[in-house]
C-alpha cells in the first residue's frame, strides 16, 4: 500500500507527515476568490448559451461542473503546489546512536534474545549502517545505568542491571556540545527503571531542536507470564506480633492455573502458601500472614515458584526489610469509674514487655487511682494540662467518662495529639461514653470516627437512647476480617472461626453514623434487630491528620475472658493487637527517614529528617548531622541542609556504591531545642541491591519511546520498519537544518485525475448525443 501511495504522490507518506503544504505562485485569499468567481462565471455564461436543448437540467449542471473542477485543478497544478521540509545536509552533521545493554534486553523470545536484531543491525558490514553512513557521520553509545563512548563493532553482553535512558541522552549531549549533532537514534525496549526524571533531558533536547528517533524492540504484550508486581510490608514489626504482607500479582495466560508461594525468612521457611489465578482478571493480591520471632532487621523472601510455560521466572519473586524491635509505647487509660473493662484490660498488658499502659482512673470526686506511672510525679496532678506531657505518650484511650471531666483546652489538646503529633485515639463505649458522655460539638467528636449527632445539625440527642444494655455478638466485616489488628491466628479460617466463638457483648452504644472514610471492622449482630434493620457498627477506624483514631462501642469485651476457658487467650490477643496497632502511626520527635526501602546501586537515595521539640512545634535552626554505615563498615557524614518551603525538615542525598544493607543515623542539636527533649537522635536503614529489577515490567514500552521522539522532533520506529530509517532521516527539523522545496504539481495523482474528469465530460457528451 505504501509502495502505491508513493506512485501515485510522488513521495512516501513520510514526506507528508512532515512536510507543510504551500504553493510557490500564491495568491491571497481575496485573490483566488476572485479568480474562482470569473472562471465560474465565465464557465456558466459560455455553457449555458451553448447548451443544447436536448440537454437536460441536470445533465447540463453536471457538465459544468466537471469542467469547473478540470479548470480549478489546472489552476492549482499552474499555481506550483509543494512542500516544505527542513532537511539535514549529508555528511555535515553527526548523528549519535544509542543502544540498550541492559538484562532486559537479553530477555530469551522465540528461541533469541530480545536483542539479537541490533547485532545485525549495528555490526561491521551491516546495510543500515552503511546507507546511515553516507549521510552522517556516526558516533557509538552504549548505555544501562551509566552510558560511555564505545567504537564499532558494539560488544553487547546484556548484563546490565538498570536501563537509564535519562544518563544515555545526557552523556551524549555532554561529549557532542560543540559538534553539529543533528539526532540522536535510541535502540530501546523503553522498560527505564531508574526513577530518574527524563523530563529535563527532554526539554533540553527540545530547546537545543536536537530530535530523538526511537527504535523499539520487544513485544509491547506478554502471553504466558506471571509477574509479582508488588509486595506491600511494614517498614517495623514487633516481635511475637502478627505481620501481614500483601502481594500483588500479574498474570498473562495463566489464567485458572495455580502456583505455590514459599516466604522466607533469611534462608529458613516459614511460610507456603496456594496462589490461584483467576480466568477473569490479570490482577490478583493475596495476603500472607507471619510472626517475627526476633529482633533485628530481617530481610523476607517472597517467591512464587515457576509455572510450566513462563517466559520470565525472574520476576516472581521480590523481598521486603523489616525492623523487628521492642515497641515500648506509653498509652494513657483514663476511665471514669471502677469497672470490669478497666480490670480484664489491665490484666491482658500486665505482660506486655511492648506496652506501658498507664492508667488514670477516677475513684471518687477529685481522686484518682494511678497504675503504671514512670515516676511518683505522673499523672500527680490528673490528665495531663501541658501539651508536652500529653505528647510524651504514643496513645489515649478514653473510658467511659463525661466530656465535663476534662476542660475545652485538654481535648484541643487530644485533637492536636492525634491530628498533629500522629498519635492514637482509642474511645470504648460505656454508660458516660460518647453521645451518653456529652461529646457532641466537643474537639474529641472531630476526631472519632462516627458521627454523634445528625449531620444536619439538628437535635443532638436522639429519641433512641445513646447507651444500650442488651446483648448481641461481635461479626467482622470484610475489612475486619483482613486487618492485622483482629488477627488471632495466622490461618485466616481459624481467626474466623475463634471470632464466632467469643461470647455475647452485654451493651453498646449508638451512633448517628460513620463518617465518609471510616472503616467498620465489626458490627453488632443484636438479637433484638429486626431483618430490616441495618447492622450496628462497633469497632470502627480512621484516619485523622497525621495519625488515628478508633471507636470501640461497647465496654463489654471483659467477657471474652470471664466466659472462656482460662487457657483461651483470644481477649489478650485482641487487646495487645488492637494497642500495637493504635499506635502504630505514633513518631517520635525527630524521624528521619528515605522514600523507599530498596535501591539499585549507583542510585541517589533522598533523605528527610523532621525534628520537633517535646511538643512537637517544627524545629527550623537545628543542625543535623547524618551518619551512613555502608554494609563493608564504611562510615560517610552527611550535613543534612533545612528546607525552606516545610517548617521542621531537612534533606540531604546519597548515591549508592555498594550492595547491601545501608544504616542511616541522624544526630539534632539546636538553641531550641529544649533540654528535658530526651529524644534527639534517629536511625532508619535502606537496602541496595542489583536485584532483578530489569525483570519486571519487561515489555516495549512503546507510549514512551513515542512520548521521547514526539516533544524532540523525532520519530518513533518499530523493529520491522527501521529499514525506512535512514531515507527518512535527513527530513529532520534540528538546530542545523535547511529547508528543501519538493514539487507536487508533476504527481502522477494529478494527471490521473485530469485525464478521469475529462472522460466523463466525454461520457456526459456521448450519452446525449453531442460526440
Amino acid at each position: 500500500m505504501e509502495d502505491l501511495f508513493t506512485f501515485l504522490f510522488k513521495y512516501p507518506p513520510f514526506f507528508f507527515r512532515k512536510g507543510e503544504l504551500t504553493f510557490q505562485w500564491a495568491l491571497n485569499y481575496w485573490q483566488l476568490s476572485g479568480v474562482v468567481l470569473l472562471i465560474s462565471a465565465l464557465l456558466t455564461l459560455i455553457y449555458l448559451r451553448r447548451a443544447n436543448p436536448r440537454f437536460r437540467p441536470a445533465a447540463a449542471r453536471t457538465l459544468l461542473t466537471v469542467r469547473a473542477c478540470f479548470v480549478l485543478l489546472l489552476m492549482l497544478i499552474l499555481m506550483r503546489p509543494s512542500l516544505v521540509l527542513s532537511s539535514l545536509v549529508p555528511k555535515e552533521n553527526l548523528l549519535a546512536i544509542l543502544v540498550d545493554n541492559s538484562a532486559s534486553m537479553g530477555i530469551e523470545e522465540a528461541g533469541e534474545s530480545r536483542g539479537h536484531p541490533l547485532v545485525d543491525l549495528v555490526s561491521r558490514d551491516s546495510d543500515f549502517l552503511a546507507a546511515l553512513d553516507e549521510k552522517f557521520y556516526l558516533r557509538f553509545f552504549r548505555f544501562d545505568s551509566h552510558a560511555k563512548r564505545v567504537e564499532r563493532p558494539f560488544e553487547l553482553d546484556w548484563k546490565g542491571d538498570q536501563t537509564n535512558i535519562a544518563a544515555g541522552l545526557e552523556r551524549i549531549l555532554s561529549e557532542t556540545k560543540n559538534l553539529p549533532l543533528g539526532g540522536i537514534l535510541l535502540f530501546s525496549d523503553g522498560s527505564d527503571n531508574s526513577y530518574e526524571d527524563i523530563q529535563e533531558v527532554l526539554n533540553e533536547l527540545k530547546a537545543h531542536r536536537i530530535p530523538v528517533h526511537t527504535v523499539g524492540l520487544g513485544p509491547e504484550v506478554l502471553h504466558r507470564d506471571v509477574e509479582m508486581t508488588q509486595v506491600s510490608a511494614p517498614r517495623s514489626s514487633i516481635p511475637g506480633t502478627i505481620s501481614v504482607a500483601r502481594i500483588t500479582f500479574r498474570q498473562y495466560g495463566f489464567g485458572g492455573a495455580r502456583g505455590r508461594l514459599r516466604v522466607r525468612e533469611g534462608n529458613s521457611l516459614i511460610q507456603t502458601q496456594e496462589v490461584y489465578f483467576p480466568r477473569d482478571s490479570e490482577s490478583l493480591s493475596v495476603e500472607v500472614k507471619f510472626i517475627p520471632k526476633e529482633q533485628g532487621v530481617k530481610t523476607y523472601h517472597f517467591n512464587l515458584e515457576p509455572l510450566e510455560g513462563e517466559q520470565i521466572q525472574e520476576n516472581n519473586s521480590r523481598r521486603a526489610v523489616i525492623q523487628v524491635q521492642n515497641l515500648a509505647a506509653r498509652i494513657l487509660y483514663v476511665e471514669g469509674r471502677p469497672r470490669w473493662e478497666y480490670k480484664f484490660i489491665r490484666r491482658a498488658l500486665v505482660d506486655d514487655e511492648h506496652i506501658q499502659l498507664e492508667t488514670l482512673l477516677r475513684t471518687a470526686l477529685n481522686k484518682f487511682y494511678r497504675q503504671g506511672i514512670q515516676t511518683e510525679t505522673t499523672l500527680a496532678t490528673g490528665f495531663p494540662d501541658r501539651r508536652q506531657d500529653l505528647f510524651d505518650y504514643d496513645g489515649v484511650i478514653f473510658g467511659s467518662l463525661e466530656s465535663s471531666f476534662f476542660t475545652y483546652a485538654q481535648m484541643e489538646m487530644v485533637h492536636d495529639f492525634v491530628s498533629k503529633r500522629g498519635g492514637g485515639f482509642l474511645m470504648l463505649g460505656g454508660s458516660s461514653s460518647f453521645a451518653s458522655g456529652q461529646y457532641q460539638n466537643t474537639p474529641i467528636e472531630e476526631i472519632l470516627p462516627v458521627w454523634l449527632q445528625p449531620k444536619d445539625g439538628t437535635d443532638p440527642i436522639s429519641s433512641e437512647p445513646p447507651y444500650h444494655q442488651t446483648a448481641g455478638r461481635l461479626r467482622l466485616t470484610e475489612r475486619g476480617r483482613h486487618h492485622p489488628a483482629l488477627q488471632l491466628s495466622l490461618e485466616e479460617a481459624n481467626s474466623a472461626d475463634q471470632w464466632d466463638e467469643v461470647p455475647e457483648l452485654t451493651d453498646w452504644n449508638s451512633v448517628q453514623g460513620t463518617k465518609p472514610g471510616a472503616i467498620v471492622l465489626a458490627h453488632l449482630a443484636s438479637p433484638t434487630a429486626g431483618s430490616d434493620q441495618p447492622d450496628i457498627p462497633l469497632l470502627i477506624f480512621q484516619r485523622y491528620g497525621r495519625g488515628q483514631s478508633f471507636a470501640l462501642l461497647t465496654g463489654s469485651s471483659w467477657r471474652w475472658q470471664m466466659l472462656q476457658d482460662q487457657e483461651n487467650q483470644n481477649h489478650q490477643t485482641f487487646w495487645r493487637q488492637i494497642l500495637r496497632w493504635l499506635v502504630s502511626s505514633a513518631k517520635k520527635p525527630v524521624t528521619v527517614e528515605t522514600e523507599r526501602e530498596s535501591y539499585a546501586r549507583n542510585e541517589v537515595v533522598r533523605i528527610r529528617a523532621e525534628i520537633n521539640d517535646r511538643a512537637f512545634n517544627r524545629i527550623n535552626d537545628a543542625r543535623v548531622q547524618a551518619s551512613l554505615t555502608t554494609p563493608s563498615g564504611e562510615v560517610f557524614e552527611l550535613p543534612l541542609q533545612w528546607d525552606s518551603r516545610e517548617d521542621g525538615v531537612y534533606r540531604g542525598q546519597w548515591t549508592t556504591h555498594e550492595d547491601g544493607l545501608h544504616l542511616l543515623q541522624i544526630q539534632a542539636e539546636g538553641n531550641t531545642l529544649s533540654e528535658d527533649q530526651g529524644q534527639t537522635d534517629a536511625q532508619t536503614f535502606f537496602l541496595t541491591s542489583t536485584g532483578t529489577r530489569e525483570y519486571f515490567e519487561a515489555v516495549q514500552k512503546r507510549d514512551f519511546l513515542q512520548k521521547v521522539a514526539q516533544e524532540t522532533g523525532g520519530s518513533y520506529y518499530p523493529l520491522e520498519k527501521v529499514d525506512q530509517l535512514p531515507d527518512e532521516i535527513l527530513y529532520t527539523e534540528s538546530h542545523t537544518s535547511v529547508i528543501e522545496i519538493l514539487d507536487l504539481w508533476d504527481m502522477p495523482f494529478n494527471f490521473f485525475v485530469l485525464m478521469a474528469l475529462l472522460v466523463s465530460e466525454w461520457m456526459v457528451r456521448r450519452r446525449h448525443g453531442q460526440v
